[in-house]
């Protein structure tokens, strides 16, 4: 998040729309938390827009923030066979064998309190994308696009929540 509050506003392709910092915090919330957004006036939603902000002394908004954005990668076809043992040796000690995340760092990746079906690390290509640029986050950019494409390719047979279109407006 270093560096990213003076980027807002940003046209969001998913909203087809300018969409300010609370709003891509709302659909954060909404998608990759599976959860409700905050309501305008949350004391917890201005804290996280100062928090944010305070970060932003780091960037002049000149550069792109450091691992944000998906890298481009070859149309590739995924295993989720190759992708269960890439996991077990690479993900797993951070996102837990089954999936289920360690703690409040390491998010689950599948089950019900993993991210919905409409969040933007929903899909393999997506996944894969953001997996070779910054996984394992001991040694990121260490998997090769088809280990990425593999173990994106097991998640994803794993099941997950549904998005909830009431929330379309995110």
């Amino acid at each position: 998040m270093t560096g990213i509050a003076p980027l807002f506003p940003e046209f969001s392709q998913r909203a087809k729309r300018m969409i300010s910092l609370r709003e891509r915090i709302d659909e954060c919330f909404i998608r990759s938390e599976n959860g409700r957004p905050l309501p305008e006036d949350a004391k917890e939603m201005t804290a996280l827009v100062a928090y944010i902000e305070s970060l932003s002394g780091q960037n002049d908004g000149g550069a792109e923030p450091s691992g944000r954005g998906l890298v481009k990668l070859p149309a590739l076809s995924g295993s989720p066979q190759r992708g269960e043992a890439i996991f077990a040796a690479q993900c797993a000690v951070c996102h837990g064998s089954e999936g289920n995340g360690v703690g409040s760092t390491f998010p689950p990746l599948w089950g019900p309190e993993s991210f919905n079906d409409g969040a933007g690390m929903y899909g393999i290509e997506n996944m894969a994308a953001f997996v070779v640029r910054n996984m394992p986050p001991t040694n990121p950019g260490s998997l090769t696009p088809q280990q990425a494409f593999d173990v994106s390719s097991y998640i994803h047979i794993k099941p997950r929540p549904k998005y909830n279109p009431a929330f379309d407006k995110y």
